[in-house]
């Protein structure tokens, strides 16, 4: 024996209501998992590199120390460094000033070259010979 249940009238303002928060949960979710490039492209924005991590690690300070010294809250930093936020130009200033550097050498718009391959990399061949090859 089957059991037969008798369907339910729910008002179509609810089924809307329902529709509604299923599009902005999604939405949200999308937004999650989409990449900073995708989101930066999405919205029409250029990448915006930086080395703040590495300053912060060789001058030995936490992301509360770093947060505290730039009067802004510590999750703002990891923000900054995996690049989820770009700084207002009155932040990267005041960032420049804190590490003593000029802006563009924590900020850029293209992606650094990373530490190990400036100072470890070996001369090229052309390097090598000194010349043409």
């Amino acid at each position: 024996m089957t059991l037969r249940l008798p369907p339910t009238r729910i008002p179509t303002s609810f089924n809307l209501l329902i529709d509604i928060l299923l599009h902005l949960y999604y939405d949200l979710l999308m937004r999650k998992t989409m990449s900073r490039t995708d989101r930066q492209e999405k919205q029409g924005e250029q990448a915006l590199y930086n080395r703040l991590a590495v300053l912060r690690a060789e001058h030995g300070l936490s992301r509360q120390q770093l947060a505290k010294a730039l009067d802004i809250n510590y999750q703002t930093v990891g923000y900054l460094e995996r690049g989820e936020y770009n700084p207002s130009l009155e932040l990267a200033f005041r960032i420049a000033a804190l590490f003593d550097l000029p802006i563009e050498a924590i900020f850029a718009r293209t992606p650094f070259t990373p530490m190990s391959a400036a100072l470890y990399s070996r001369p090229s061949e052309q390097q090598r010979t000194g010349g043409d090859l």
